[in-house]
């Protein structure tokens, strides 16, 4: 990170004998106001608010007020034609969002985020007239409204308010305020529906907006926007039903008449991706949210298999019906078969390893349900004990991927003291991990 602001400092440096060359934009937001103030004053003058050249000058002036501050600045714009265009910052500081650092570039009104040399977002903190994009629109309609004439320049107009919506959305985006983002998403889908607008629907924008809404915890919202999105046949390739689903999910769990609703829509959507795994999934645990067997998603996943031998999700997929059914062995043979595809998924050798003590518990369980001179019960409690045991493999297989995971190690400890007795290589095994597993807790 040092060698990343040293970076953006020396292009500060570096540019800053031209910017006075090139003479950067100002921005005065007196002057902005004044012209509303103007337009304000011509719209409320009977004989002017009758033409519909008033109204589209009204509309020309809210959308310079919109963008007055934005319109130089560009997302992976060199640093230094950034400067060149608007000149240099009043402030200086590094700034963290999310998990990201960045440069924060502080001209008054608003802030510029600079890494690696390049914008990587921006954030208007005092627009000049909040209300703009609002009035812009309603004075393009009522442009139109005197003078049908005006479709093709009105029709631009919107196009242009459609794609200032759109940024301002990316800027949210990366300021990490998914509500803001999801809220202008959804007004540049909104804008395109207009019938003034004369525009193909911004199918792209409302997916955006059902997106983004989910993580905004918006379950409802984001529900909505990614109906519309399907109504309107886009699909994401198969992404929007994830997210639907998991938005259901989100605001319906208990719900088993929406869940139930959920489960409709995904047997639909399956039909149009039928190797889509993230919808496979999405099927499993939809199935087991309702309490039925997800037994009919074995043939449909066995058949996405046989068309992508390689995805090693539908095989968790089916591994996971296989194990909910308490297919054991089965569900350990496709997670063998997914580990041969992927060999460093940690995931797969979790799966696994879950699956197998999963057994072992489901034969301990067996056991103790029978009487003591029961002939069979030594031979179901082996059977729990070789469960057991072959955990181990693949719990050490995910320790050796990610050897900080202290859950891996605790299930390594508790399983070894199992099996401790059956060989001596587990009891040191046990002690091994019993000893790391202190080590670890108690960092």
């Amino acid at each position: 990170m040092k060698k990343t602001l040293l970076t953006i400092a020396a292009a500060l440096m570096m540019c800053l004998p031209s910017i006075a060359q090139e003479q950067p934009v100002k921005v005065n937001p007196e002057v902005y106001q004044k012209k509303i103030a103007k337009s304000d004053a011509d719209v409320a003058n009977e004989k002017k608010a009758l033409k519909a050249s008033t109204w589209m000058k009204r509309a020309e002036i809210m959308i310079d007020a919109e963008t007055a501050y934005t319109n130089q600045i560009f997302e992976t714009a060199p640093v230094n034609l950034l400067l060149m265009k608007v000149g240099n910052p009043l402030t200086q500081e590094m700034a963290t969002i999310g998990n990201d650092q960045y440069l924060k570039l502080g001209y008054g009104a608003y802030d510029v985020y600079v890494a690696n040399d390049a914008v990587a977002g921006w954030n208007v903190t005092e627009p000049i007239y909040p209300e703009a994009i609002n009035e812009a629109i309603e004075a393009y309609r009522k442009s139109l409204e005197l003078n049908p004439k005006l479709a093709k320049k009105v029709s631009e107009g919107f196009l242009t308010v459609n794609n200032v919506l759109r940024k301002n959305a990316g800027s949210k985006f990366f300021m990490h305020d998914y509500k803001g983002a999801t809220d202008y998403y959804k007004r540049a889908y909104e804008v395109s529906i207009l019938p003034e607008a004369a525009m193909t629907p911004d199918t792209t924008s409302i997916f955006n907006a059902g997106y983004l809404a989910h993580f905004a915890g918006d379950y409802e919202g984001s529900i909505e926007n990614l109906k519309i999105a399907e109504s309107l046949g886009y699909y994401a390739e198969g992404a929007l039903y994830n997210v639907l689903y998991n938005s259901y999910r989100g605001a319906y769990l208990e719900n088993k008449e929406k869940m139930a609703e959920a489960k409709e829509f995904l047997e639909n959507a399956l039909m149009k991706f039928p190797g889509n795994s993230d919808i496979i999934s999405c099927m499993t645990d939809v199935y087991l949210v309702l309490g039925e067997s997800p037994e009919p998603m074995i043939e449909k996943l066995k058949a996405a298999i046989a068309a992508d031998a390689t995805n090693a999700q539908l095989m968790i997929g089916l591994g996971a019906v296989y194990a909910e059914l308490k297919m054991y062995d089965e569900a350990v043979g496709m997670f063998d078969q997914a580990i041969a595809v992927e060999p460093s998924n940690i995931n797969l050798y979790l799966n696994k390893a879950y699956t197998l003590t999963r057994k072992g518990d489901d034969l301990n369980q067996q056991a103790n349900q029978m009487s003591w001179n029961d002939e069979n019960r030594g031979s179901v409690l082996n059977s729990a004990i070789e469960a057991y045991a072959a955990s181990i493999e693949p719990f050490e297989k995910a320790h050796e991927l990610n050897p900080a995971d202290i859950n891996t190690v605790e299930f390594l400890k508790s399983i070894c003291f199992q099996v401790r007795n059956t060989k001596e290589e587990y009891m040191e095994k046990f002690n091994h991990y019993n000893e790391l597993f202190k080590q670890m807790k108690a960092n």
